[in-house]
């Protein structure tokens, strides 16, 4: 607060800059001694004018005057703006006068006020907080000169009533040498008490700093806005936008160029989609495939287990008939030496002139084993068919006949061919050997054979 407190004491004896009065508001009493008036150069405003201001009623009165231009006799109200609406008047004409109901902001309240007007058009027009509300047609003339301005009450000239004292607060009141735009109006007005939007405008010819520069009578005083700070504060945030507004552009690039290796990252993420997709489908395929293939398999399996089955089951068979045909093997091979041996030992004895009937026991029934009734009875018991051959010729025919269905054993062949067997009953018991046979080839060669038929 120290700070500021200086200021406006420097301000008050005359020390502040234009720029820094330019934040300052005048605050007008209720007394008719409390105005600011001056005679400036009105000669730019003769064909068109704008005026603007903030305005603040504090104190009630009948037409709470802010500004009067009074040219003299001939127009004591050439230019005159109230803060309520009544007695509105451009060079005389009252027809503004007419929309003082618009006039509804409470007292104690900044509110922004604009008149404008053009020889031209003949045309006037009040704005209120940026809006259009009263728009009047005006004489054709021009404004007139070389008169005094007044603020905060009317001329001395025209009426010294405490009616149209004005009693309040009024800031960066400016006169321009144009008819503002609605658009600039409007603009002025939303963007606050310290919008500094007009301030550069070359048709700003009468400003508040040199107002603020004018002599104040009475109690009339500056008074501090906060607007310095807050158009400081503005200034640091335009130039932080500013600032921001750069590195935003920068970013916007680096977004560009974010965005086009998205759209790239995209655009291959989408082809990898479609890759994926039409990999996903041979998937699918190969595992129909494989599926099949499984369920194949599976049969296959099933089929080999019942081909190994009947393998195993022809293995074990192959196995038997080997087995089979190698005691078969076994037992030709056997019959095939016995055979062999049979047939050698017939062949040997067919090398004598005369088989004599003791040879019978080289055969294996006998030869080397005991004598027994059996072997006897074998030798004397099954020839008898033979007597039914007497007087048939012997030939191979009938030997073959008989060692094929009668022959028993070679012992059978020659055990009939003579009676004379009876010696063998005393051998019943004795083993057959080589020194026993050779005693009956020897000693009973036949003769008994002989005897015998001769008997």
């Amino acid at each position: 607060m120290f700070p500021l407190f200086l200021v406006v004491i420097l301000c008050v004896v005359g020390h502040c800059t234009a720029s820094e009065r330019y934040f300052n508001a005048l605050h007008f009493g209720t007394s008719n001694s409390d105005y600011v008036s001056f005679n400036p150069d009105m000669s730019a405003f003769q064909e068109s004018l704008s005026v603007c201001a903030w305005i603040k009623r504090i104190y009630g009165s009948s037409y709470p005057t802010v500004l009067n231009y009074y040219p003299g006799s001939s127009s004591y109200l050439e230019i005159l703006i109230t803060a309520n609406g009544y007695y509105t008047r451009v060079i005389g004409d009252s027809g503004l006068d007419n929309y003082r109901s618009r006039f509804t902001t409470p007292t104690g309240r900044w509110f922004h006020l604009c008149m404008t007007w053009a020889k031209s058009t003949t045309t006037s027009k009040l704005y209120l907080d940026g809006v259009l509300v009263g728009t009047d047609t005006t004489s054709s003339r021009s404004l007139y000169t070389g008169g005094q301005l007044w603020l905060g009450r009317t001329s001395s000239s025209y009426s010294s009533s405490s009616n149209f004292v004005f009693g309040g607060e009024v800031f960066n009141l400016n006169m321009f040498s144009e008819v503002l735009s609605d658009t600039e109006i409007k603009k002025a007005a939303q963007e606050g008490l310290c919008s500094r939007r007009l301030q550069d405008l070359e048709s700003r010819v009468l400003k508040w700093e040199y107002i603020l520069s004018q002599s104040k009578s009475g109690s009339v005083r500056e008074t501090d806005t906060g607007c310095e700070k807050t158009v400081e504060v503005n200034r640091n945030l335009t130039s932080l936008l500013n600032e921001t507004t750069v590195k935003l552009g920068d970013t916007e690039k680096e977004l560009e160029i974010v965005s086009e290796a998205l759209n790239d990252t995209e655009h291959t993420l989408n082809s990898t989609l479609k890759e994926l997709a039409g990999t996903q489908v041979k998937l699918g395929t190969t595992e129909e495939t494989l599926n099949s293939t499984l369920e194949e398999l599976a049969g296959t399996q099933a089929k080999l287990g019942t081909t190994e089955e009947t393998l195993n089951s022809t293995l074990k068979e192959l196995k038997r008939e080997i087995a089979q045909h190698n005691g078969t093997a076994e037992e030709l091979e056997t019959c095939s030496d016995k055979l062999f041996d049979t047939r050698s030992k017939l062949s040997a004895a067919r090398k004598f002139e005369n088989i004599s009937r003791w040879d019978v026991l080289y055969t294996e029934p006998y030869y080397n084993r005991v004598f027994t009734d059996d072997l006897y009875n074998q030798l004397t018991t099954s020839w008898t068919m033979l007597r039914k051959l007497v007087g048939v010729n012997i030939t191979d025919g009938v030997v073959s006949h008989f060692q094929k269905y009668h022959v028993e054993s070679m012992c059978d062949v020659l055990g009939e061919l003579s009676t004379g067997w009876e010696m063998l009953r005393q051998f019943v018991g004795v083993g057959m050997t080589d020194g026993l046979v050779d005693h009956f080839i020897e000693a009973h060669d036949g003769s008994e054979c002989e005897n015998n038929t001769e008997s």
